[in-house]
């Protein structure tokens, strides 16, 4: 072998050591046969990977070294609402419901939140995926509770007549 296949050897096998990802660890495996002359069908086999997967691994490594292997993020689908909106909609729900022109309306609720969204951007949000876009805005959710007006020791039995 030479100085530089040692070298990447080496590198794999640092690598190797280091990583905790168990998808990095089968990348680098199978790059590590193929330096070491194992053939693809062979790597494929060891590793219980298709051919062409195996095959994707090296020509990776061999384009850009380790950075090659790196796995990407899958996109994802894009957010409903963009980050602008989403401060509108933060700024709104830190306000009480009635003086966003929701009137008989004391606390916010998922289906309130979804219909002030839908009024203002035309956007249609189910009630857990209001719950989810509050939960990432920093919001949690509380149950209400009722309390009696706390009264005077003179006063007590008052305030039920007065209501």
């Amino acid at each position: 072998m030479s100085e530089t296949e040692n070298l990447k050897l080496e590198e794999i096998t640092t690598a190797i050591k280091s990583t905790k990802d168990c998808r990095m660890l089968e990348r680098y495996q199978a790059v590590k046969l193929y330096l070491e002359g194992s053939q693809v069908d062979q790597i494929a086999e060891i590793i219980s990977r298709c051919r062409v997967t195996v095959g994707s691994y090296i020509r990776a490594y061999l384009a850009k070294g380790l950075s090659g292997l790196e796995r990407k993020l899958p996109p994802g689908r894009q957010p409903f609402l963009s980050d602008t909106q989403k401060q509108q909609v933060k700024q709104v729900v830190s306000q009480r419901p009635e003086e966003v022109g929701f009137p008989g309306e004391l606390n916010w609720t998922c289906s309130l939140v979804a219909s002030w969204i839908y009024c203002q951007f035309q956007i249609k949000y189910s009630d857990r995926g209001v719950l989810f876009l509050l939960h990432d805005l920093g919001f949690s959710y509380t149950h209400s509770t009722y309390t009696l007006v706390k009264a005077n020791d003179g006063e007590k039995g008052e305030s039920l007549k007065k209501n």
